[in-house]
């Protein structure tokens, strides 16, 4: 009888050890899914800015409306997001670049919190022939 005791003490101490270990684990995965799924929203909303800001020549207020417009729809805050146009006009097939910034904190219990920075940049022709 005294050896039953001693495993049933031991699986609980096994299963406690499984439970710290598989936890962080789990929520490591969540979190790494969620900021993947972050930047390919925001790299999208990116390169669709860049396009249009090819398409009228360059940095406006369109552009960064429609930035702003597609980084809300993706559950990110524009007004957190570093948004650089260069230049701020091109002509005919002059490169265009939209670079996006944000930061992404990352939670995973009994191990750490940090913020991850997350950056997509785009470069479009310019279509206006001036």
């Amino acid at each position: 009888m005294k050896a039953v005791g001693e495993e049933r003490g031991l699986a609980t101490l096994e299963m406690t050890l499984m439970i710290a270990i598989l936890v962080p684990l789990l929520f490591s995965i969540l979190e790494f899914g969620s900021a993947l799924e972050r930047w390919l929203a925001q790299d999208a909303a990116t390169v669709q800015a860049a396009r249009y800001a090819g398409e009228i020549g360059g940095d406006g207020a369109e552009v960064r409306s429609l930035l702003a417009d597609q980084l809300r729809a993706s559950g990110i805050d524009p007004g957190a997001a570093t948004i650089e146009i260069a230049p701020a006009r091109v002509g005919w097939r002059e490169p265009v670049r939209v670079s996006v910034s944000t930061e992404y904190r990352v939670a995973i219990p009994f191990l750490f919190t940090t913020t991850l920075p997350i950056r997509s940049s785009a470069i479009s022709r310019g279509e206006v022939n001036r």
